[in-house]
């Protein structure tokens, strides 16, 4: 769609009810759809504030999804207990969740199922329940028995014989995303701006050092660009990429 597809490049734009991108209260107010809506039961994805995102930040970097999804979607984060410590950390940290998870418009890999038996494997002491599959979830698609194990057990959560709660439940698949943002240390360099430290951590092996995914990367740092735009952050002070 081309609206939408110029909104993108322009996180200060609304997509009207009618569909048509442009500022002002006809696009904005109700039944805006994306962007930094201000109307009643428009795309500004719920009210409230996480830290330094809210819900007009959200809706500008979740541009793409209906508002009712972007509003299950910022109620999960509200309820996961997370805060960014400042405007660079919530920039990484929903850059990345926008590109693991296509704009949060799915909470499971594209491939699922097919692709399950591609993580039956373990590469820790933990075996997966051969009845499960162990694909992406969440906010930052977790996968692996292992990674769906100690999740489960840092959260309180049986997620080793039930993973499709990462999916199914709003606020786990943003816990597991901050339980593995926590467990890799990702905070400080992401509360620096260090993006692509950042990635480095998440897919390093692929996407760096001009790696098969380095494309991949390419559009993620893309997203990311776009992202600090929404929080009204400049140019990054560090390359991001990595």
């Amino acid at each position: 769609m081309l609206e939408a597809t110029v909104m993108t490049k322009n996180p200060s734009l609304c997509l009207s009810k009618w569909g048509y991108c442009g500022t002002g209260s006809a696009y904005c107010d109700d039944g805006c759809q994306a962007g930094p809506c201000t109307g009643n039961g428009g795309g500004n994805g719920g009210s409230g504030s996480v830290g330094d995102i809210d819900s007009n930040t959200f809706a500008c970097v979740f541009n793409t999804i209906d508002s009712t999804t972007r509003t299950d979607r910022f109620n999960g984060l509200k309820a996961s207990g997370w805060k960014p410590q400042n405007k660079e950390e919530a920039a990484v940290f929903l850059a990345h969740v926008f590109h693991e998870t296509d704009g949060l418009k799915t909470m499971r890999e594209y491939c699922a199922p097919g692709c399950g038996s591609h993580y039956a494997s373990s590469w820790c002491e933990i075996q997966g329940n051969p009845s499960k599959l162990y694909y992406g979830r969440g906010w930052f698609q977790l996968s692996w028995p292992c990674n769906y194990y100690r999740a489960g057990q840092a959260l309180g959560v049986d997620l080793l014989n039930d993973p499709d709660k990462v999916e199914n439940d709003r606020k786990l698949a943003v816990q597991t995303a901050v339980w593995f943002y926590n467990a890799n240390n990702m905070a400080g360099p992401a509360q620096r701006g260090d993006f692509a430290a950042t990635t480095r951590i998440i897919n390093g092996q692929l996407e760096c050092n001009h790696g098969s995914g380095y494309s991949s990367q390419l559009t993620r740092v893309a997203t990311y660009k776009r992202v600090r735009q929404c929080f009204q952050l400049g140019e990054p002070s560090m390359n991001p990429v990595c």
